[in-house]
Formats: structure tokens, C-alpha cells, sequence
């Protein structure tokens, strides 16, 4: 029934099984059937369809909504400075260089004690205090106003601004690739 008058609609196309036909009281001919809605219809006291969002599907907008948020967070925090020392123990016990092996130590305002064993260890950031006991291969310290204190190296190479590397012994190759960086015996 359209508009109080009776007559048949012949749905082409896909098998009617269930749903809802629609249809346009100023062209019948436009009817068409659908058959699954993201939501419940119904109608109103005034005989206008009325739609609702379905329990489930307000549940997995949820979930969907707090993946977004926990992935946009994470994203923000790897834009912020993805800190290499937050993994290599910052603010926790110290780590340590592997044998023979490498280390990277970064940070803003970072201060930390590192056993070095015949490694490389690279420092980089911005006013950071590194103290590296025991023997480096190679020490690198890059970025601004960062202090590291070495027991002996064989190597020493800076680039930046207003680095200050002490080596208590030895006599390394020296590198300064920077500007008003200081290398010192001490």
C-alpha cells in the first residue's frame, strides 16, 4: 500500500528474501528494497522512519575509536623524538656496551654511567652527562652542551656545538668535526 492505494511492486534483481522496500510516493517506480542497515528503523508517532545505531556496531565504533587513539599517540610520541635511552635503560639501572659491540645513548638531559668493553659507543642530544668507565674502541658525541667522561679510548670524534669530552688516559685520534667543542685529557 502507497498513499492508501493498493497494488503490486515487482522487485527485479537480487531474490527478496527480507528487508525493507522503499519507496518514493511521487514516482512508485523508483521503489527499491534493502536489505541490511547499519542500523534499526523504525518509525516515529508521525509515521516518519526513524533510525537507530544497533548496540554491536556502537561497541566496535568504540574499539575502532580507541585503536585511532592509541595509534595517534603513539604516532605523536615518535614525533616528540624517538629517545633511544628510554629502550637502553634511561632513567633505570645503566647499560652496558657489548663486547666489541655498539651502543647509542641519547637524549635532553640525560645522566648515566656506561661500562664500555672495547665497543663503540656514539652520544648524541642535547645536555647530557655520560661517565663511560673502562675501555671504548670509539667514542662519537654529536648534538649540544653534552659532557662525557671516558676511563680510555682509542678513537674521539665530536660534531655539534659546545661538547666537552674528558679521557682520563691514553692518547686517542681526535676528530672534531664541530664548533667550541673541547677534548681534553683530565
Amino acid at each position: 500500500m502507497l498513499n492508501g492505494q493498493h497494488g503490486h511492486l515487482v522487485v527485479r534483481g537480487r531474490k527478496y528474501i527480507d528487508g525493507v522496500i522503499l519507496a518514493d510516493d511521487r514516482n512508485p517506480a523508483r521503489a527499491r528494497c534493502v536489505t541490511s542497515f547499519a542500523y534499526d528503523l523504525d518509525r516515529d508517532p508521525t509515521g516518519n522512519w526513524i533510525g537507530r545505531l544497533r548496540p554491536r556496531l556502537c561497541v566496535g565504533m568504540g574499539c575502532w575509536l580507541l585503536i585511532m587513539i592509541g595509534w595517534l599517540a603513539l604516532a605523536a610520541w615518535a614525533a616528540t623524538g624517538f629517545r633511544t635511552d628510554y629502550f637502553a635503560g634511561g632513567g633505570s639501572p645503566s647499560v652496558t656496551v657489548p663486547q666489541s659491540g655498539t651502543l647509542q645513548v641519547s637524549g635532553t638531559g640525560t645522566t648515566k654511567t656506561v661500562p664500555c668493553n672495547d665497543g663503540y659507543l656514539s652520544v648524541s642530544g642535547v645536555a647530557n652527562t655520560v661517565t663511560v668507565t673502562g675501555h671504548c674502541t670509539s667514542l662519537s658525541v654529536s648534538g649540544n652542551g653534552n659532557h662525557v667522561s671516558i676511563d680510555s679510548t682509542d678513537a674521539v670524534s665530536t660534531s655539534g656545538v659546545g661538547n666537552v669530552v674528558t679521557y682520563h688516559s691514553g692518547s686517542p685520534k681526535i676528530v672534531d668535526a664541530g664548533t667550541s667543542n673541547t677534548i681534553q685529557r683530565g
